[in-house]
């Protein structure tokens, strides 16, 4: 199946039509791009932008609309009112997703008039966000039921199928009105870049539609989506991801069987590696680019004189040592994995003649409200750690506590790199 894409260029790749693209490829489906508008921007601003004449966006849309079998269109930036026209034309009998693409997120106008994207209300599935319903309702909204009254306003006055207001600037609750009846689809606040994010829902949502699920499945899919890209956004582009999921996936694939390898070659050490071994027995983790963690599913233990993995490598098999790889990623993204042995001061001098930068946390100087606290220990000694040694290290020990037995983290840029430095401490 495909869906049509018509949208402006974003020359920064946040949004416009390469969000689109990605979203309808990773979704499955296959997308038709027809361009309107030609931005000049950045994450930061929009310079200006430049529209297309209308009978080349005209043109664009005759060229595919009779040689592929179109499940949606999704409409975003359309300029002005001239191509605005020309898209109603040329897309009458298909379902319509429109984006009333009206700004940008640093406030620059994209269109040159809200009565530019009223041409495309009548029939479609409207889904603006907050300052875009008050425009186009002509009411304040400040609150959920003030979102449900210009969603009604928005179907019944200007006559769309269907309108979903995004409470991304208001409360994350999304709502949708349609057939006469309200829904609403909470959300939370999710940690990320949000640029792009009207982009990718509303090609979502036409993706779903084209899938031919209801439109209130397809809101909430189209949603948990966005909240996706927004959760695995990538820094570069200030941006959302719109191939989270399966660039998520290729990396738990790679980061699973890198484990995998290196923990072969950790048993290998067998014998050299036993007197190492805590009691609590030793775990092996290591991160994805989006830190996600897998580990030794209960850990790797003495086994007579040499050792053994209780189980397979696994997603989230160790909260221990995920919690400490994902502190110290916060100073130092590229430490990837991270390893635990029992402590010893042979093994400590053996680091720092090795090189390693070794750095320590002291147990007793722990805060009491990080004692009360939950799970908070780990990452208080991390961070301790890293500052006390100004720089990234590759060991970092502590002496114990009550009831706490003495321990080393080492540390690597990849699995192989920790088993390396295993190898080297742990030869005679």
């Amino acid at each position: 199946m495909a869906v049509l894409i018509v949208a402006g260029l974003d020359t920064g790749g946040g949004a416009g039509l390469k969000a689109d693209i990605e979203t309808v490829s990773a979704l499955g489906e296959h997308p038709l791009p027809v361009l309107t508008s030609v931005t000049y921007q950045n994450p930061s601003e929009v310079r200006g932008y430049h529209t297309l004449p209308p009978e080349v966006v005209r043109e664009q849309i005759r060229a595919v609309r009779g040689s592929f079998k179109i499940g949606a269109v999704k409409i975003g930036m359309l300029g002005s009112r001239e191509i605005a026209e020309a898209v109603k034309q040329e897309t009458e009998g298909l379902t319509r997703v429109l984006d009333p693409v009206m700004e940008s997120s640093t406030g620059a106008k994209l269109v040159d008039s809200v009565e530019s994207v009223k041409v495309l209300i009548l029939g479609s599935i409207v889904t603006p966000n907050v300052p875009e319903a008050e425009a186009l309702s002509g009411l304040k909204i400040r609150s959920i039921e003030e979102m449900k009254e210009a969603a009604k306003v928005i179907a019944e006055e200007l006559g769309a199928e269907a309108v979903v207001i995004k409470g991304g600037h208001l409360s994350y609750t999304d709502v949708l009105y349609w057939k006469g009846k309200l829904y609403e689809f909470p959300g939370e606040r999710v940690e990320g870049f949000t640029h792009g994010t009207g982009c990718v829902f509303s090609s979502a949502l036409a993706v779903f539609l084209a899938k031919g699920f209801e439109l209130p499945e397809t809101v909430e899919r189209a949603k948990r989506f966005v909240e996706g890209s927004i959760r695995f956004s990538k820094a570069e582009a200030r941006a959302v991801n719109p191939l989270w999921e399966l660039e998520r996936d290729a990396h738990r694939w790679r980061a699973k069987g890198e484990l995998e390898e290196a923990v072969k070659e950790l048993m290998e050490l067998g014998e050299k590696l036993n007197p190492h071994v805590p009691e609590v027995g030793t775990n092996f983790a290591l991160a994805t680019p989006f830190s996600e963690v897998f580990a030794v599913k209960g850990r790797i233990v003495r086994y007579g004189g040499t050792i053994k993995p209780v189980g397979p490598v696994e997603f989230n098999a160790s909260d221990h040592l995920r919690r400490a790889l994902l502190k110290m990623r916060e100073f130092y993204p590229e430490v990837r994995a991270v390893l635990n042995l029992r402590y010893s001061e042979e093994l400590v001098e053996k680091a720092k003649k090795l090189g390693l930068v070794v750095s320590f946390y002291d147990r007793r100087e722990e805060p009491e409200d990080v004692k009360r606290a939950e799970k908070g220990t780990m990452e208080w000694g991390i961070e301790s750690a890293v500052k006390r040694v100004g720089k990234r290290p590759d060991l970092i020990y502590h002496l114990g506590d009550w009831g706490k037995e003495p321990m080393v983290l080492i540390f690597g840029r990849s699995a192989m790199e920790v088993v390396e430095r295993v190898r080297a401490l742990s030869s005679r």
